[in-house]
């Protein structure tokens, strides 16, 4: 009997012994798993955290474009203002419009400098709903979109041809100018390491 129960009492030590073995396998094993998690966790985070700080730097290089395209509106540095624009771009403002690189210079070149638009962007502020301003990046950095709140200067041209009207005209006279509330509507992409507006759209009133 004592002999049986001892055999008894060793299998069953074996047998706990097994169990904690194997629980100290499996808490071994779930805390690699853990540490394993938690290191593809912190990468993830890292990842994320990178791809934050990339898309902050490509919105204010984007923001940066537009403060270049209002100050050379306000500024009628219309050769350099074309520069801002891709190959394919297109433009439409209050529903002058124009498609292409080249077809945005004469725009800005003939029908702004010489006053023949229907209508002008003659100048671009901040309004009080900025805080709506929206920039989206694509996850490459490649493309981007976004929506700026502006008060924008509207200027209605001299029409008529005297000679008089003609000498105002080149000096940047106006028959009417006002200011309205809108947005700007705008698409980007990255071309050789530099944001161009792809269109551009301030919805006519």
């Amino acid at each position: 009997m004592s002999g049986m129960r001892a055999r008894s009492t060793r299998r069953e030590f074996f047998a706990k012994g097994g169990a904690i073995l194997g629980a100290g396998v499996a808490s071994a094993v779930g805390v690699s798993s853990a540490v394993a998690a938690g290191t593809r966790s912190g990468e993830e985070e890292l990842m994320r955290l990178r791809r934050e700080l990339d898309h902050a730097k490509e919105r204010e290089a984007i923001r940066g474009v537009h403060l270049a395209f209002a100050a050379q509106i306000e500024s009628r540095s219309y050769d350099a203002l074309a520069e801002l624009f891709d190959e394919g771009a297109m433009v439409n403002l209050s529903g002058v419009s124009a498609t292409g690189k080249a077809g945005i210079r004469r725009l800005f070149a003939e029908q702004y400098r010489e006053q023949t638009a229907a209508v002008l962007h003659c100048a671009y502020r901040p309004n009080a709903r900025q805080s709506e301003d929206a920039v989206t990046i694509a996850d490459d950095c490649t493309q981007a979109t976004a929506i700026l709140h502006v008060d924008v200067q509207l200027g209605v041209p001299l029409q008529d041809d005297c000679t008089a009207a003609q000498m105002a005209r080149l000096q940047g006279q106006l028959a009417d100018c006002r200011w309205e509330s809108g947005r700007l509507e705008a698409r980007y992409v990255k071309s050789a390491g530099e944001w161009k507006i792809a269109s551009l759209i301030y919805p006519a009133g």
